[in-house]
């Protein structure tokens, strides 16, 4: 009981560091977790500062960089979003590199973490970035998210580890 306490009382102060709260929101696909994945439920960002390139990284590790909006999510919505979802990721989730993947979601490939969708790659992500294609971009995107994620991942979170 006092390890999932202290793990929870780490997420809330992560949560609140990054200025995030995480709230899940009903699922398409069985068993899978959706944390502000609608228009209804974009993230506040800042309005007086809105670079043109966003990284996405943890603790000095950079997983990738989101340089273009998409789905009616500007960058800056879309990065905040994705780092909501990381939060609840090294919080929550056990981690094994293996469990991140990339799967279609309405023909465009998704990065998965375990049975949260992380992010989405559009066409605009493509144009952004200079890549071949969306499925190109999202298999970097998503070894870059298993490598990274190894370095910053609790130990207890780590899957056989426990």
């Amino acid at each position: 009981m006092k390890r999932f306490a202290m793990v929870a009382v780490f997420a809330m102060g992560v949560a609140l560091l990054c200025g995030v709260m995480v709230q899940p929101a009903m699922a398409e696909v069985e068993g899978e977790v959706k944390i502000l994945a609608g228009e209804d439920e974009k993230p506040v960002t800042d309005a007086n500062y809105v670079p043109d390139m966003f990284e996405i990284g943890i603790n000095g590790e950079m997983f990738f960089r989101i340089r273009a909006q998409a789905a009616g999510f500007s960058p800056a919505e879309r990065a905040r979003i994705v780092n909501t979802r990381l939060v609840h990721i090294i919080s929550f989730s056990p981690f094994d590199m293996h469990a991140v993947r990339v799967e279609p979601v309405r023909g465009k490939p998704t990065i998965y973490v375990g049975d949260v969708r992380l992010i989405t790659v559009y066409p605009s992500d493509v144009e952004a970035t200079g890549a071949e294609s969306m499925e190109q971009l999202a298999n970097v995107w998503a070894a870059a998210t298993a490598c990274c994620l190894q370095n910053v991942v609790p130990a207890s979170r780590v899957e056989g580890e426990q």
